[in-house]
């Protein structure tokens, strides 16, 4: 390796190590390149056999320029698709902001040791050199490492993102570029989606899941013990897709033979057609899962429900005996409270979606195969999104008119406006026609499957929609006939013979005690944080305001680091992250674009957008700190118990102090 290539090494080693690993491990032939005054280009091979040179060969940099010119460099988030000239990197690197990220994605690991061969990263040390990241090799390895970037703190500077293709990464591996750019956007799309974007939303699941800890600890038995209590039976999990109405009479032939998992939308379904399921799995925070799912429906009295913790409280008290509650180890607050009480309850995976839990169920139930019918996740031929008998569609019994509309008519906008569709891969090939939020949950779906399907046998028996990656495609009525021939245990009998639980609630009263009053210190130290640099901001911003503009440059630089390392701070505290990354994406969303200060008008936009999330971050931080310690009270309430009967810690001007029996 020459000396330009050992100095990238080592300015660029944080995050690059994986791509000098990559290229010291192989044996690479050398690619043909070209200096035009002080830039290289590439001589490559299209997919054609056409030899072609990757840029000008007159004027790189004139090139680059035009090539550029439109291109937001206040951002902070550049993803280049092919290395193309040095001339192209350098005109980034000298325009764009030190605080920005760029990605290259160049698959040809040669052009990628030619590059780095030849262009002196050191000569940038003005910019943040470990924001450059180069990906290459085979695609698995461009997704894993996407994946881990996009997934990360990283992911907020691509929340707005300028995307650069290259003159080579169109004529040269254009498809494999195409699908590139669909993981990157697939992988931003479904960052913005993890994140949420409603603290109002969180604070309901935290406050549903302590209201229903009543319920929770009073349950005969716990879902723990069901973990493989139905090994090696197969398992049906029923989505309300528009194919699901020709697979009711097979389904109907099923029951009883094979364990029958729905959602609350699908049961209406399902008792309308006279098949009671054995297992209805419920994760939605929000009313409409009782209001709209299950007021007014008669509950089977065999089919036991499957709930998350924060669910509507209304249902487990719809629900007859068999009701088990799971944590949810993909929501912090969830997660948190199942490692307080030491497991004792049970946690599953449960995704994003109704589909995704029914077969993180099915996995947990230990089923063998599973399948999936009316798992559409597209539009029918005809335009229909869901089951004739869903309340998508003509199961609106019971329901006002205004539930209706709420229901029926995003979707009805949603089919009519052909810009805002997405067409995925069809069950029978070809592409079918979708919506962006189906697509995602295809997405999470694909990646579930292969986490979760390893070793088992996974059947999508949807006949129809779209094609889910990792499964094999089999018509319902040949599983049927397959594997649906002897009768399973009923959900009273393997009820029966789940273990009965001992335990005492005061001690579980106690632990969360503890727990609400560490978060209530955490939250109370982040308020004064945020309060100290709100201050500093805000005599900035009047300073400014009145032309007091003395050493304004060091002070805006000062507030807007410290802002920085109030949001490290935050997503390092477990308690604060999960909390605050919608607030954090937002402020991401509104600054990138405009992150170099480039005159005071902008500098006051930027502290503006920094003011509000500041005064969200400290307003939010006293909601929780209620929410937690109301929710505590009305539990101990619930079990006969004052807080003066559980040792407490008292938060004073900083000082700890404990109290108790």
């Amino acid at each position: 390796m020459n000396t330009t290539f050992q100095s990238n090494q080592l300015c660029l080693n944080e995050y690059n190590q994986h791509i000098f690993a990559m290229i010291e491990e192989q044996q690479l032939e050398p690619v043909e390149t070209l200096h035009v005054g002080e830039d290289m280009i590439f001589k490559l091979v299209d997919e054609q056999g056409r030899e072609f040179y990757s840029a000008s060969v007159y004027d790189p940099v004139h090139e680059a320029d035009v090539y550029l010119e439109g291109v937001n460099f206040d951002n902070t988030g550049y993803i280049i698709f092919g290395l193309s000239s040095t001339a192209l990197i350098r005109t980034v690197l000298e325009r764009k902001t030190d605080n920005s990220w760029v990605f290259i994605i160049e698959p040809d690991l040669r052009l990628i040791k030619a590059f780095l061969s030849e262009f002196d990263f050191s000569r940038y040390q003005s910019a943040d050199l470990q924001r450059i990241v180069f990906f290459g090799g085979e695609e698995a390895q461009l997704k894993e490492y996407l994946s881990a970037f996009c997934n990360s703190l990283v992911g907020y500077y691509f929340m707005q993102t300028e995307v650069l293709r290259t003159f080579p990464a169109i004529r040269r591996n254009k498809d494999l570029f195409d699908r590139a750019y669909e993981v990157v956007a697939g992988f931003i799309k479904l960052n913005v989606t993890n994140i949420g974007n409603s603290l109002d939303d969180t604070l309901m699941g935290i406050t549903n899941e302590l209201k229903n800890l009543k319920y929770i600890m009073n349950q005969e038995k716990r879902f723990k013990h069901l973990e493989n209590a139905y090994k090696d039976k197969p398992i049906i999990c029923v989505a309300s897709g528009p194919s699901l109405d020709k697979q009711i009479p097979l389904l109907r032939e099923a029951k009883g033979k094979a364990v029958i998992i729905c959602a609350e939308s699908t049961l209406r379904v399902l008792l309308n057609n006279g098949i009671e399921p054995d297992f209805v799995s419920i994760l939605e925070r929000g009313t409409p899962s009782y209001e709209i799912s299950l007021a007014g429906l008669e509950i089977p009295q065999e089919t036991a429900l499957v709930g998350l913790s924060l669910i509507d409280h209304r249902i487990y008290e719809k629900w007859h005996r068999y009701q088990f509650t799971s944590f949810k180890s993909n929501i912090a607050h969830s997660r948190f409270l199942n490692e307080l009480f030491h497991g004792d309850f049970g946690e599953m995976y449960s995704g994003n979606s109704s589909a995704h839990m029914n077969f993180s169920l099915a996995k947990y139930l230990g089923g063998n195969p599973i399948v999936f019918i009316g798992q559409d996740l597209a539009y029918s031929e005809t335009g229909q999104t869901h089951s004739k008998d869903s309340v998508y569609v003509n199961g609106t019994k019971g329901l006002d008119q205004q539930q209706i509309e709420s229901i029926q008519k995003p979707l009805k906008t949603e089919k009519e406006d052909e810009n805002n569709a997405v067409y995925l891969d069809g069950y029978y090939g070809g592409k079918v026609k979708s919506r962006d939020l189906w697509a995602i949950f295809k997405q999470w779906m694909d990646n579930l499957v292969h986490l979760l399907g390893e070793g088992i046998q996974v059947i999508n028996s949807t006949e129809g929609g779209a094609r889910i990656e990792g499964c094999e495609q089999i018509p319902f009525k040949d599983v049927v006939e397959t594997y649906c021939q002897n009768p399973i245990p009923s959900i009273s009998t393997v009820y029966d013979q789940l273990p009965i639980p001992d335990h005492e609630p005061k001690v579980y009263l106690q632990l969360l005690c503890n727990r609400v009053d560490e978060i209530k210190r955490i939250y109370k130290e982040i308020r004064e944080m945020t309060d100290v640099n709100r201050k500093n901001l805000k005599e900035l911003y009047d300073d400014i305001e009145n032309g007091k503009l003395d050493l304004v440059e060091a002070r805006a630089a000062r507030v807007l680091r410290n802002t920085e390392k109030l949001i490290h701070h935050f997503l390092a505290e477990p308690y604060a992250a999960f909390f605050y990354r919608p607030l954090i994406a937002n402020l991401h969303v509104k600054s990138n674009p405009i992150s170099r200060i480039s005159s005071m008008e902008r500098l006051q936009t930027i502290l503006r957008y920094q003011d509000f999330f500041m005064h969200r971050v400290i307003f939010f931080a006293h909601q929780l700190e209620e929410t937690y310690e109301q929710g505590f009270q009305q539990v101990a309430k619930d079990f006969g118990y004052s807080v003066d009967d559980f040792e407490r810690e008292v938060l004073e001007d900083g000082e700890h102090e404990t109290t108790g029996e």
